[in-house]
């Protein structure tokens, strides 16, 4: 074991460990556990990854192969880690640490090996050795938290929609649809979206996450499906994938007892909308299922419009970013009143989200914009609390 700039312990630690092995892992956070001392567990880079991106370890322990024996991601995620928290210390997990490995891991912010095996106690007084100042996330209050595996999101019961109504911008506001937004309530460091779909998209799997969501809020959302349109994100990527969500669409409406006609499929800009004519022949299939389609976020980004007499979609979604409080801003007003020229061109109706006041309620209103969405009219929330309301 080699130690490099040992300095004093604080009274706090953040501990990402990272080992494609989930005994390794399991068996050193359940070692390391205790007061004053988080322990953050990974078994991927991706996860690793997004961790460093969000949090400030004070320590990071990684082994230097991840997938087999010529597979360095350890050293790899070394400087990957080092541009995000450079003040982080990295101990270096390794069955054998030539004088090369060393040196080459040295160079890329190692500051201390330990070889395999190991107990428990050295590496925990290695930890206290080499500490430094750790940024917690407030959410975080566990003392031991497991990233998990994508394929444990997918089959797993963490995934749970909440909904947000979408209503009439007509006297009394009544409630006319509500969409589905993705929520993994069984881990602190994924409850952000953003943050667990950044992970299905560096894994490569963004259909798989889509539509293990898609079939979530079916299930959760049949008996406000009954109450007006169900409405559900869906990443470009996934119509690429038409069979598999057609089959899932199938199977889950017919399970849970949901006509077709009340789903409304919101394409998301969360990536680009490919040209492929299989694209546009998945998008023919599914609307002779009674399925309609809304373009989510328009006016922030125009990347889906060249596409749009082709989508032909039922409803253009303004971004909450022009939403919000656009009564009192000449720009927005411009933006909005030109969208619904465009959606009146289509033969659309526009979704204005961001209603946080009633005054851009009325003013919507005024200007003759059919639907609302925001937290004037009500907050995401369980789909109980939403028939709770109706």
């Amino acid at each position: 074991m080699t130690i490099v700039d040992a300095v004093p312990t604080t009274e706090t630690q953040l501990v990402l460990i990272l080992d494609d092995d989930v005994t390794v892992t399991e068996g050193l956070a359940a070692g390391l556990e205790r007061e004053g001392r988080t322990v953050i567990t990974c078994n991927d880079l991706e996860s690793a990854q997004l961790i460093v991106e969000r949090l400030v370890p004070s320590h990071i322990v990684t082994d230097v192969r991840l997938t087999g024996a010529f597979g360095f991601e350890g050293l790899d995620f070394i400087r990957y880690a080092k541009r995000f928290t450079p003040e982080s210390r990295v101990i270096l997990m390794t069955g054998d640490a030539p004088e090369a490995l060393q040196l080459e891991a040295s160079e890329r912010g190692a500051v201390a090996f330990l070889q395999k095996p190991f107990g428990i106690n050295e590496l925990d007084s290695v930890l206290d050795l080499l500490s430094c100042s750790a940024l917690s996330s407030a959410e975080i209050t566990q003392r031991v938290i497991r990233m998990p595996m994508l394929d444990e999101i997918l089959t797993g019961s963490g995934l749970h929609p909440f909904f947000q109504p979408v209503v009439e911008l007509t006297e009394n506001f009544p409630r006319v649809g509500f969409e589905a937004l993705a929520r993994y309530r069984s881990n602190a460091l994924l409850r952000n979206p953003e943050v667990l779909f950044q992970y299905a998209v560096r894994k490569h799997r963004v259909a798989d996450l889509e539509l293990a969501c898609i079939s979530k809020a079916l299930s959760a959302g049949a008996e406000l499906a009954g109450l007006g349109w169900l409405f559900m994100n869906i990443h470009p990527d996934v119509l690429t994938h038409g069979k598999e969500l057609r089959d899932v669409l199938v199977r889950d409406t017919e399970r849970f007892g949901v006509d077709p006609r009340r789903i409304v499929l919101e394409i998301t800009e969360q990536g680009s909308l490919s040209d492929d004519p299989a694209v546009f022949e998945s998008l023919e299939v599914l609307r002779g299922l009674g399925i309609r389609f809304a373009l989510d976020d328009v006016g922030i980004a125009y990347s889906h419009l060249p596409y749009i007499d082709r989508i032909r979609p039922s409803f253009l979604k303004v971004s909450q970013h022009f939403g919000t409080g656009f009564e009192a801003d000449t720009t927005k007003l411009k933006i909005i009143t030109n969208l619904q020229s465009l959606a009146a061109d289509f033969g659309c109706e526009l979704i204005l989200e961001g209603v946080e006041h009633s005054s851009t309620a009325r003013a919507a209103s005024e200007m003759k914009i059919k639907y609302g969405q925001g937290y004037f009219f009500g907050r995401p929330s369980e789909a109980s609390a939403m028939l709770a309301v109706n």
